[in-house]
């Protein structure tokens, strides 16, 4: 479990009453941890990071609830004794970070609301699914067909957020469509606009989760133009506040602000042959 989801659970627990533990649970499950732009899309895309007969293979409801039942009770190596049996029966790794973790977090919310779950629980299985996430990433890594290399990518949370989950699986799919990828969870906007001067980055991706960001957001995609190494320096912004309210990526300022991964990444690599081209 990450310092930050430590910390914000340590205040949760002594100072929040019940409406607002249940507030601050909705908003970083099913807000932030992770993003519908990760739910629901089978990759299939043209570089066939994994085999497509192993992608269909449909995650039923009692492997999600079974999944979500081992990341409450532990041990961690229970969790990837799951994984590995869900692999031999035809699963592909791909698939299930796509459909069985996220589905299993969003149980996490419900079993709390039902106060089937407590706080307690729910938080420590969360940091399990982090954990997961973590250490699964060679294997992921090794079962795709990475696409040529594409450039620097740094992904990063909006400052201030608490998330964890969305932005580290989003930093797996940048990986398998061949971008070196790093994925910071906490920069503040000095650090980053520090980070951007010294290395030369090709793309920033900024995950945003609330309105309340959005103004520090836009001054980062802004500035990261001016001080950025690379001059040519692409911005990104996603994350679930686009999902909640679409009308906003109107306003965006960034390069690319789409709903889905797949959309963001081909409006990318798009915007890089452009560039190429006239150059």
């Amino acid at each position: 479990m990450s310092d930050s989801l430590k910390k914000t659970y340590q205040s949760n627990l002594g100072e929040l009453d019940s409406a607002e533990m249940m507030h601050w649970l909705n908003k970083t499950i099913e807000s932030e941890i992770i993003p519908r732009l990760l739910m629901g899309h089978k990759l299939e895309s043209a570089n066939q990071v994994a085999d497509s007969q192993a992608n269909n293979i449909e995650v039923k409801q009692t492997e999600i609830v079974d999944f979500c039942q081992t990341l409450l009770d532990g041990p961690i190596a229970d969790c990837f004794t799951f994984i590995d049996r869900m692999q031999k029966s035809g699963h592909s790794l791909v698939s299930l970070y796509m459909n069985l973790i996220p589905a299993s977090t969003r149980r996490l919310q419900q079993l709390w609301e039902s106060d089937e779950n407590s706080f307690t629980e729910v938080t420590l299985a969360l940091g399990r699914a982090q954990n997961l996430i973590h250490q699964l990433s060679p294997a992921f890594m090794s079962q795709g067909k990475l696409s040529e290399f594409q450039g620097n990518a740094l992904l990063i949370n909006a400052p201030g957020s608490q998330h964890t989950l969305g932005i580290l699986i989003m930093g797996e799919f940048f990986k398998l469509n061949g971008w070196n990828t790093t994925v910071e969870i906490e920069m503040t906007s000095a650090q980053l606009k520090e980070r951007v001067c010294s290395q030369a980055y090709d793309l920033l991706a900024i995950s945003i989760s609330c309105e309340n960001q959005w103004g520090t957001m836009e001054t980062l995609l802004n500035e990261v133009k001016k001080v950025s190494k690379n001059k040519g320096i692409l911005t990104m912004a996603g994350g679930p506040l686009f999902d909640f309210k679409p009308e906003l990526i109107q306003k965006c300022s960034a390069d690319v602000c789409e709903l889905t991964a797949e959309e963001a990444i081909k409006k990318v690599s798009y915007l890089k042959e452009q560039k190429a081209t006239l150059n």
